[in-house]
């Protein structure tokens, strides 16, 4: 009796171990192409900024489950942009690679933590009812929800926040 325990025991787990292989799929490296050019209205009250992609070597690596859906994706690699304001001509070169990680939620919504430096902007109204749009580079952490009606919710930020809005105002 004992000896068909630990035999049923043994099967299973080379089962358990053959549908795991079978059913996972590895991860995915993917090139995260950019425009050149990008013009961010409503993130600054009082002007546009206009990102140049001065540097892009970011890959995104993406991790699925067994349907192929999207559970997580690191994102690594060197991004340079230049920010400007083209209502008087202010601009800062970054170096914002980050890196960073997306976890997608099974209601829409999808949590990102930003390590390191980043360019964060979020539109008009995204961050709650009539709140302007703000643009910031982080040197630090920053971990927000994209909820699945469009809008965001920081939880937490950490370490130096340049206001980009002030910087280039």
């Amino acid at each position: 009796m004992r000896r068909l325990a630990e035999f049923c025991g043994v099967a299973v787990v080379i089962a358990m171990m053959s549908m795991t292989s079978a059913v996972a799929k590895g991860p995915t490296r993917e090139f995260m192409p950019l425009p050149d050019t990008i013009e961010l209205a409503n993130v600054c009250p009082e002007f546009t900024i206009v990102a140049d992609i001065l540097v892009n070597r970011e890959y995104g690596i993406t991790f699925t489950d067994s349907n192929g859906d999207p559970i997580r994706t690191i994102t690594q690699g060197s991004l340079v942009v230049r920010l400007t304001n083209p209502e008087n001509d202010a601009s800062i070169v970054r170096n914002i690679s980050g890196p960073g990680e997306l976890v997608f939620h099974s209601d829409g919504s999808s949590t990102q933590t930003a390590r390191g430096v980043w360019f964060l902007f979020f539109f008009e109204g995204q961050l709650g009812q009539g709140m302007s749009g703000t643009g910031f580079v982080s040197h630090g952490r920053v971990v927000f929800v994209n909820n699945a009606d469009g809008t965001a919710t920081i939880l937490s930020r950490t370490g130096i926040i340049e206001d980009v809005c002030a910087t280039l105002g």
